[in-house]
């Protein structure tokens, strides 16, 4: 004896649609990893750079993401991990009739530039690394550049001394 179908399961379809979860995970996991990245971009911690031999300090400060260069004795560079671009030359930072260093104020400048055409507000930081044997006079060149070009706000980076 055969029991007849319930209306509801009579008049049910068959090719039900619904939401595809597969997809709704994959998005999710992709916008979960891209706000890790960005929450990990803000820390404190800056991997020092092989082609400068950072001065110690005492002093302790949570730096920001900003723009970011290499002051060494054979010029200044962009901080990059892999073959650096030149900014400015040695000649040009040793030289003493420079002021400005023109290289670093056109890269500067074109950051700041970029930065408008994105839509980001500018800070106005830089974060330098510089070479603990760079003389005075040179590192002044570079912060002047910097004040040139509208960066106000310049942050060394510096291994921390043991106390």
């Amino acid at each position: 004896m055969a029991f007849a179908p319930s209306k509801g399961a009579k008049h049910r379809r068959k090719d039900k649609e619904g939401l595809i979860l597969g997809s709704m995970l994959d998005m999710l996991t992709v916008v979960l990893l891209f706000l890790l990245k960005l929450s990990g971009a803000t820390g404190g911690m800056m991997k020092p750079s092989p082609y400068v031999q950072l001065p110690s300090s005492t002093q302790i400060a949570k730096m920001d993401k900003s723009v970011s260069i290499l002051v060494n004795p054979e010029g200044v560079y962009e901080d990059l991990e892999k073959s650096p671009k030149t900014l400015a030359s040695k000649e040009d930072l040793f030289d003493p009739n420079t002021v400005i260093l023109d290289g670093l104020e056109a890269y500067l400048s074109e950051k700041r530039e970029f930065d408008k055409h994105l839509g980001k507000e500018f800070k106005g930081s830089i974060t330098i690394q510089c070479d603990q044997s760079i003389p005075y006079d040179q590192l002044l060149k570079v912060v002047n550049t910097c004040g040139q070009a509208e960066y106000g706000t310049i942050d060394f980076v510096v291994k921390k001394k043991a106390a």
